[in-house]
């Protein structure tokens, strides 16, 4: 009966150092990364997941995201909430799940940080958003192939629209295809 305690102890100790292991493997918050094509550069892009938007304690919640192709974008994704969300996010100004190319689950534990990497080889407009809230989180990614129309969103001039609520080394387009877009996402 003595020998039965530290087998039965040993087994125990095995058991939880086992299921540690296989916890931190899949860890809230790990590292989530999907990489798309060649990049030249990257920049990084904070958002925060609050059912009420993304960036939703900014002044500007669901932000509209200004980059060029090839650059690697890293989606630095923070929980803010406690509810489960994704970041999804696939060609064109509409939600669509069917043609995401990049569906990210976001675990409902606050202060959790998930990353997801993806480099456009495509000029477009995409869609971001988190498929649990579609309705209040959703914001438009605007990729742009032109490196002369743009200015860095650490130039502070009057025409650029603000960078508030979003922390990345943006580029934001300063021409008439941003006048277009006016009339698709009136945060620009």
């Amino acid at each position: 009966m003595k020998r039965i305690t530290p087998i039965a102890i040993f087994l125990i100790v095995l058991i939880a150092a086992g299921g540690s292991f296989v916890y931190f493997l899949e860890v809230p918050g790990g590292a989530s990364t999907q990489v798309s094509a060649s990049y030249n550069s990257t920049a990084l892009i904070v958002l925060y997941a609050n059912a009420q938007g993304w960036n939703y304690n900014s002044s500007h919640p669901n932000p509209t995201i200004y980059e060029k192709t090839h650059v690697l974008l890293e989606f630095k994704v923070i929980e803010q909430d406690n509810l489960p969300h994704t970041l999804t996010i696939n060609p064109g100004p509409n939600e669509s799940a069917s043609s995401a190319i990049i569906s990210v689950d976001i675990p409902a534990v606050t202060g959790t940080v998930v990353w997801a990497n993806w480099s456009f080889s495509n000029s477009g407009v995409y869609t971001y958003w988190c498929e649990v809230h579609p309705e209040t989180m959703v914001g438009l990614l605007i990729i742009n192939s032109s490196q002369n129309s743009s200015v860095s969103a650490n130039n502070s001039s009057a025409d650029a629209p603000s960078a508030a609520g979003i922390n990345c080394n943006c580029t934001f387009p300063i021409s008439l295809e941003e006048q277009m877009l006016n009339g698709i996402h009136e945060e620009i």
